[in-house]
């Protein structure tokens, strides 16, 4: 039977057709192409490293779905992998201590430069976590807890909690860090410690949040601190911390009582434009370089007793609602800052009631 001209026509433009559909559907609605939720699970280092990165096309209930339970880490860390985590959920709690214990000697596939970081520790138990440490655009409903109180967790690799929600606590404390910390843009809603740590590569938590407990007792910075525009909303202490290079706090927030006390800087503090909602105490603290708190501003009392700074300040450019306490402190200009009229806007009130004052007068005399 021969085709009519119309069925040759339709056969003939049949994948035409098809073609255009499905380019109208890539064009018009490419969500629909392009939502799948995929992952990497890193095959090639999957001897070494516990790997699981999820796409940001993945909805809130699929990233649920495949949510990670904390053994299964635990389990990879115990048998010597690093973990390299994006866009998931994990579920449970971390607890690092628990990993095997050895003493620093044993510890393999160190290089020189780390050994000597880690000079003086040679007596004590170290729990070696090898690797990496990711977990960036992620979520942890769990803690994630280093509860010794001798010995060290030792951490060989970088540590990454960028952009990821930490709903319980946090405690990294007695931890050396041979890697660099990056915490930027991290969310705490729990207390997070980090106490008697060493940040041997710097550390940079901008624009982080943190939640209603800080402590960062003891710890040394051996690199740049960098906490730009970070917020603390609670109880804040860097009590006898030691900043070998620049420290950057500027845009930082500080709502409730901070504690800088027995701080040293050994390189140059940026203070500027942070905010002190509450007391802040900087007693006995040490400024080896330049410190600038220009456009700070202090809304409680600021301590600095017994406080010394070998290069000049710049309190002269800070707001203080209070005039700061400076007693036995030691400074290159003497002058002690007052306390502010309330800033630009009680000025401006000021300039406005002395115009209409002087208005007042002019027409009082006008009059006569």
């Amino acid at each position: 039977m021969s085709l009519t001209m119309l069925d040759r026509s339709v056969l003939w433009h049949r994948p035409l057709l098809w073609l255009l559909g499905v380019l109208s559907v890539t064009v018009l609605f490419p969500a629909l192409v392009s939502a799948e939720c995929t992952s990497d699970t890193g095959t090639k280092t999957a001897n070494t490293v516990f790997m699981l990165h999820l796409s940001s096309t993945c909805t809130a209930a699929e990233r649920e779905a495949r949510a990670i339970p904390a053994r299964d880490l635990m389990r990879a860390l115990a048998a010597g992998k690093g973990i390299d985590l994006s866009g998931v959920v994990i579920q449970g709690d971390l607890v690092l201590d628990e990993l095997p214990a050895q003493k620093v000697d044993a510890v393999q596939g160190l290089s020189l430069e780390d050994r000597r970081v880690l000079e003086g520790l040679n007596d004590e138990e170290v729990h070696v976590i090898r690797g990496p440490f990711v977990i960036k655009h992620s979520r942890v409903k769990g803690q994630i807890v280093n509860r010794l109180k001798r010995g060290f967790l030792l951490i060989t690799g970088p540590v990454v909690l960028v952009q990821s929600g930490f709903d319980g606590l946090v405690d990294l404390s007695r931890t050396v860090f041979l890697g660099l910390v990056d915490g930027s843009n991290a969310r705490f809603e729990k207390e997070s410690y980090f106490v008697q740590d060493r940040f041997t590569q710097g550390a940079m938590f901008s624009d982080t949040r943190f939640g209603p407990h800080v402590r960062f007792h003891r710890s040394m910075f051996s690199g740049p601190a960098i906490f730009r525009g970070a917020d603390f909303p609670g109880l804040t202490e860097f009590l006898e911390v030691v900043f070998e290079q620049d420290a950057n706090f500027s845009r930082t927030a500080f709502h409730m009582g901070t504690g800088f006390s027995g701080a040293q800087c050994r390189g140059k503090c940026d203070f500027s434009s942070t905010q002190f909602e509450r007391e802040a105490f900087f007693l006995f603290a040490r400024f080896e370089r330049a410190v600038t708190f220009a456009s700070a501003r202090f809304n409680s009392q600021a301590d600095f007793s017994d406080a010394s700074f070998k290069e000049a300040d710049d309190f002269a450019k800070a707001t203080f609602t209070r005039p700061p306490v400076m007693t036995r402190t030691a400074r290159v200009v003497s002058a002690v800052p007052a306390a502010s009229d309330g800033g630009p806007f009680s000025q401006a009130v000021t300039i406005g009631l002395f115009v209409a004052a002087l208005g007042i007068l002019f027409y009082i005399l006008k009059a006569k």
